[in-house]
């Protein structure tokens, strides 16, 4: 009997041509770079102090008594503030209060100081986000630079640039060119604030405190360590350092 011979099946070559998509990768990539709108990048305004030789001794010394708190970060989210009237009552433990953190905290503190109020900044900052939200959108982008450098102008006490949600652009001009030339004038008393975390503190807490510092439009603020003038005013509170 003859044998059959075995059919073979023919095989087919796949072979799949990528050719196409390297150019309609090269037109996506194209795409996305043109129509891809960038991140800005956050930066924080630091209001750092001008040297002034004309400044009389009493005004330093008010300047570091009744525009200034002092607030300690301790452990277990525990927050005090100290405020003095006078140069001479620095160092009193009497003096130094313990408050929460949020709204009917630290910052009611700070927006009520009885000296240099934030109160008065913060409803700057308003109106002046009143003017820079209602503007159009594409005008936005354009008044970026001027909204910023108003920002500096409110930390700084200038409130007068900004009424019924409008910006008075003399006036802020004027002061554009005052603070170039260092004779700033028509300035409400700001406050500045020494925070001192102790060792026994967190970083989230830190953090927050900076963030109050924003959102009370506080412009001159330093982060410093305890000194031994902080330690008799912190052991006769029975709060714990280390």
């Amino acid at each position: 009997m003859a044998k059959q011979k075995e059919s073979k099946q023919k095989k087919m070559n796949v072979r799949v041509d990528f050719t196409p998509m390297v150019d309609m990768m090269m037109l996506l990539i194209t795409f996305f770079m043109l129509c891809t709108t960038l991140a800005k990048p956050q930066a924080m305004h630091l209001t750092m102090p001008a040297k002034d030789e004309t400044m009389k001794d009493e005004d330093k010394d008010k300047s570091k008594t009744e525009q200034t708190i002092t607030i300690y970060l301790a452990a277990d989210n525990k927050l005090y503030y100290y405020i003095v009237d006078h140069k001479e009552d620095f160092g009193k433990p009497e003096f130094l209060k313990e408050t929460t953190w949020g709204k009917e905290g630290i910052r009611e503190v700070l927006r009520n100081h009885r000296h240099a109020p934030a109160k008065v900044l913060m409803d700057a900052k308003n109106q002046l986000d009143l003017w820079f939200n209602a503007l159009p959108k594409s005008q936005q982008e354009a008044n970026d630079s001027i909204y910023n450098r108003a920002m500096i102008m409110i930390k700084k006490g200038h409130v007068d640039i900004v009424s019924n949600g409008q910006l008075d652009k003399a006036r802020y001009e004027k002061v554009d060119h005052d603070m170039k030339e260092y004779t700033e004038s028509n300035m409400v008393p700001t406050l500045a604030v020494n925070i001192k975390p102790l060792n026994n503190s967190n970083y989230d807490n830190l953090v927050t405190i900076l963030d109050e510092m924003q959102i009370c439009c506080i412009g001159k603020y330093v982060i410093d360590q305890i000194n031994e003038k902080d330690m008799p005013i912190l052991i006769e509170n029975g709060i714990t350092i280390e």
